[in-house]
């Protein structure tokens, strides 16, 4: 009888990992179409790099009225992709998608010479966009 109580476990630990798997796949699955719209990545992308840049320099941060209104296009975006309100919102506030982004933003800066490591050269990175009027530029100002 011991065995199959231990059979038991084992088989409600695989179903519960498997279902956990799956879960992961399909939340995986469900974001697909949002990062593969160039639009959405993008608009994203940058807001993602803004944020790094403002978090390093104290020189240098949002424009908020501009971040909001920014957000418009890729939210309707969404929307028109099918996606509901909740689920864009579920998508903003995924902890793994954000450090997807993340990590996505830290290599755009360091191609362009840019570490955390050293936080003046995002600084310079964030007033060449600034200067450039970038769409990234446009996020942030010199405070």
């Amino acid at each position: 009888m011991r065995h199959y109580g231990k059979v038991l476990i084992v088989c409600l630990l695989v179903s519960g990992f498997g279902l956990l798997t799956s879960m992961a796949m399909a939340q995986n699955e469900r974001w697909q179409g949002l990062r593969d719209d160039p639009q959405i990545a993008s608009g994203v992308l940058v807001a993602a790099i803004g944020r790094i840049v403002e978090d390093n320099c104290t020189d240098i941060e949002r424009r908020n009225g501009r971040a909001r209104l920014a957000v418009i296009p890729i939210y309707n975006r969404a929307v028109s992709l099918g996606y509901s309100r909740s689920e864009i919102f579920a998508y903003i506030d995924d902890e793994t998608e954000k450090e997807r982004v993340r990590a996505q933003a830290r290599q755009w800066l360091a191609e362009r010479g840019a570490s955390e490591s050293a936080p003046e050269t995002i600084c310079q990175v964030g007033r060449d966009e600034i200067s450039a009027g970038s769409p990234i530029g446009r996020l942030l100002r010199e405070g």
